[in-house]
Order: C-alpha cells, then structure tokens, then sequence
C-alpha cells in the first residue's frame, strides 16, 4: 500500500501540472547535494525564454520541487539550461519534467521593449567634474558642460535639467531600465582612465522647483593607451548601482562624463556609443 506523501505528491503534480507548462525532460541525475549550474535536457522545441525566467523542477509523486533562475537565454533547440547556481537537498532523477508557470506568462502578455541611443564624445578638459551634454548642441554629443562638481545621488539640481542634460523623459508606460550596453574608446594613455554616469532626475511639470539626482549606472573605463581598443560592457538590471531600476514617468535620464585617473590631459579624446533598453507594459 502506498503511503499517504506519495498520494499528497501525486496531488502536488496535478497542482503544479494544472498551472504550468512542461518545457523540457531532464536526461541526466542531478545528486542532492551537489551544485547545479547547468540541466542537461532533451532538446527544447519551445519559444525563447528569456535570462532571469524562472523554471520548476519537480520528481514524481514527491513534494520536492527545485526553483532555478536562467542566468542565460533558452533558445530552441538547446540541451542544456544554463541556470543559477543551486544546491538541492533531494536527488532529481533522469527524466523529469521541467515545468514554466503559465502564471509567470501574465506578465510578459503586453510587455513591450524600446532602446534608446547614446552617442558621447568628450575632450578639451583638465578637471575631476562630472560633465554634462552640451545643450546647445545635443546632437553632436559633445559633453563638456562642466557640472560644477562631481554628481552624488541625492544632490538637488535645477528643474531645467530634465531639458538641458536630458537624453530621454520617461513615458508613463510603467518603465525598466533592463540593460545598458557600453562601447567605449580612447586616445589616452595610462592613467587617463574616465567614468560614464546614468543618473536619472523627477521634472516637476509646470515649476521652477529643483529635484535630487540619482545614480542608475556608473562604469569606470581604464585606459589601455590603445586608440584601437574598445571597451565592451553590459549591465542587465541587478548589476546596476541602485537596486530598483522602474522609473516613474516624467523622469529625466541624465549622462554624465568624468575624468576619473590621475592623470587628465586636456587633448585626449574620448567616445562612447552607449545603449539604454527599457521595457515597458502597453494593453
């Protein structure tokens, strides 16, 4: 006769069953007890799923069920899922089932993406301040707006800010800062290391009253004393430097540029080509 926790775990598997889609069937034994970075599986038929998705894992007729977060994308036609680390305490048997929660679903059915583009060039300046874009001339990219200071979060700025220095002013589309990519180059030599800085900055509409600035992202380039060398970096939303990154609308996002080595030569020549993707919900 059957125990009562084998009936409560056939139960569990209808529960979970019921609410989720299977995705996948494990091929190999993942020990209890052992650190899982990668699910060998049969071969995935289904859409993208996304870095960040999260999955179950449940053996049958138990109430055992392993929760993994992808720490990379799922594509169709992979074997394996490249998760973050985790230790179970109970053995996942071969062929088990792999299950995504339709409920997860409900909130990717409207979401949208939109990326907007950064182009930065700065030289001519010997000073540790952070600069802004040159308003008078937004579309060359050209930041040499000295801020008067190097920009701390929580620091209060003009309302004008948010048209001035402003690259983007958030829509009320419930928005995310979900990645920042970074292409960078220099003519400087070593030492002339320099840092980019995303902050973001509430307008107040139809006012004169000045708001506090905060840091998103901020990335340190090292100078390699290579005209030829691109730095390439990309932050996804939980490497960023502050913890939550929705925006309320009516936000100004701000870029700033600053001389950041000891050594700061008025005739270098720095660049940037910077990418901001955000998402966004639109029913």
């Amino acid at each position: 006769m059957k125990g009562p926790n084998v009936y409560q775990g056939m139960l569990s598997d209808i529960y979970i069953e019921r609410l989720s889609e299977i995705v996948a069937e494990t091929t190999t034994l993942i020990s209890s007890g052992s650190a899982s970075i990668r699910i060998l599986i049969n071969a995935y038929d289904g859409p993208l799923m996304p870095k960040g998705s999260t999955i179950q894992v449940k053996p049958r007729y138990s109430h055992n069920v392993a929760i993994y977060t992808l720490s990379d994308d799922l594509d169709t036609g992979d074997t394996s899922i490249s998760v973050e680390s985790k230790t179970n305490t109970f053995d996942i048997p071969a062929k088990t089932s792999i299950f995504y929660n339709k409920q997860n679903a409900i909130q990717f059915q409207n979401k949208r993406f939109f990326v907007e583009h950064i182009h930065m060039f700065e030289t001519g300046q010997t000073h540790g301040n952070d600069q802004l874009i040159n308003s008078q001339e937004p579309g060359g990219g050209k930041y040499n707006h000295n801020a008067g200071a190097a920009l701390t979060s929580g620091s209060s700025y003009s309302n004008n800010w948010g048209s001035k220095f402003s690259v983007l002013n958030i829509p009320s589309f419930k928005c995310k800062l979900e990645r920042v990519i970074y292409s960078c180059s220099s003519d400087g030599t070593t030492n002339e290391d320099w840092t980019i800085s995303l902050w973001k900055k509430p307008i107040n509409p139809n006012s004169s009253s000045a708001s506090n600035i905060t840091l998103l992202n901020a990335e340190e380039i090292i100078c390699q004393n290579n005209a030829s060398y691109v730095h390439y970096i990309e932050r996804f939303s939980d490497e960023m430097d502050i913890a939550d990154t929705n925006i309320d609308a009516g936000t100004a996002i701000i870029p700033t540029f600053k001389k950041s080595g000891s050594k700061q030569t008025s005739s270098t020549k720095h660049f940037a080509d910077i990418t901001l993707i955000f998402s966004y919900y639109d029913a």
